[in-house]
C-alpha cells in the first residue's frame, strides 16, 4: 500500500524560533505540511487532536480546520502542495490512513534522513531561493515519501494500528528522549520483559528501541551544533549524556565524523 504519488510544491518556508502563531485557524484548499524542527505545539485537525515535536511531521488535508497553539518557541517548514495524478478517491484513501493510523502526524524512525532533509533545505532558505530551486522539490518530495515509507511499513508489519502499546512506547520514547532513560526502564514502564519489549518494538518500526533513540538524540545534536554555538558538554546534556567525551564518541560513530568537523562543514549564520 505504498503512496507513490509525488507532491507537486506550491509554497515552502522557513520560520525560526517562531514565539507564536499569526493565525491560529487555517483551512486551506491544499494540503499542508508542517516539518518540525526544534519545539513544541498543539494540534487539532478535524476533530482529531495532537502534539508534535522536533522530528514530527504533521499533514493536514485539504478542506479541514487546523488548529494550533504554540508550546514552546517553533522552529519548523510550512509547506503547502498537491498531490500529483492521484485520483479522488486515491486521495481520500490517503487521508482515512493519516487520519485513523497516525492522527495527522507521524514520526519517521529515519531520523538521520529526515534531518538530512532539513539541513539541505534549511540550506536553500538561507540563499533565498525556497520557492523555485530543483533541489527544495526533491527534499519535500523525499519528506512526503518518508511518510508513504511509514505506511508501507505499517501495512507489512500488520500495522501499530493493531499494537497500539507500541505506539504508545514509541510516543513516550520521543517525549523523553533528552533524559536520562535506559530501555530496560521503557520495558518496565509498559510491563514488559526487555528482550520482548525489544522485539515487538523492531517488529513494528523496523528497528531496534535503543537505536530509535540514538538516533532522535543524534539529529538533534546535529542541529545543535549547526544552529548553535553550544559547547560539546552543553550539547550533551541537552541531548541526553552526562558528558561530551562520550557525546563525542557517540557522535562520531553515528556521524562518521566528529561533532568538531561536523560543525565546520554544516555551520550556517545564526
Amino acid at each position: 500500500m505504498p503512496l507513490a504519488y509525488p507532491i507537486s510544491l506550491l509554497n515552502a518556508n522557513y520560520w525560526r524560533k517562531k514565539p507564536k502563531f499569526l493565525l491560529q485557524n487555517e483551512r486551506a484548499a491544499v494540503w499542508t505540511m508542517m516539518a518540525v524542527e526544534e519545539g513544541r505545539f498543539r494540534y487539532r485537525i478535524g476533530d482529531v487532536p495532537g502534539e508534535a515535536s522536533a522530528g514530527d511531521i504533521v499533514l493536514c488535508p485539504p478542506a479541514l480546520d487546523f488548529r494550533r497553539e504554540m508550546l514552546t518557541p517553533l522552529s519548523f517548514f510550512y509547506i503547502k502542495f498537491v498531490l500529483s495524478d492521484c485520483a479522488a478517491d486515491e486521495e481520500e484513501r490517503i487521508e482515512r490512513l493519516l487520519r485513523d493510523w497516525f492522527g495527522y502526524k507521524f514520526t519517521t524512525p529515519e531520523q538521520d534522513r529526515l534531518f538530512n532533509n532539513f539541513r539541505h533545505l534549511l540550506g536553500h532558505f538561507m540563499i533565498g531561493d525556497m520557492h523555485t530551486n530543483r533541489g527544495v522539490v526533491h527534499y519535500v518530495n523525499d519528506v512526503w515519501m518518508l511518510f508513504g515509507a511509514e505506511v508501507e511499513s505499517l501495512t507489512r508489519y500488520d500495522g501499530a494500528s493493531k499494537d497500539p502499546l507500541m505506539r504508545e512506547a514509541k510516543d513516550w520514547i520521543d517525549r523523553h528522549a533528552f533524559t536520562d532513560i535506559q530501555m530496560r526502564d521503557v520495558a518496565k514502564l509498559f510491563d514488559m520483559h526487555p528482550v520482548q519489549f525489544t522485539r515487538r518494538f523492531q517488529s513494528i518500526f523496523g528497528l531496534l528501541p535503543s537505536r530509535y533513540l540514538f538516533s532522535i538524540r543524534m539529529e538533534r545534536a546535529k542541529w545543535l551544533l549547526v544552529q548553535t554555538d553550544c559547547t560539546l558538554d552543553d550539547i550533551a546534556r541537552q541531548c541526553g549524556y552526562d558528558n561530551g567525551y562520550y557525546f563525542s564518541r557517540m557522535f562520531t560513530k553515528y556521524a562518521r565524523m566528529n561533532p568538531s568537523k561536523f560543525r565546520k562543514l554544516h555551520a550556517m549564520p545564526i
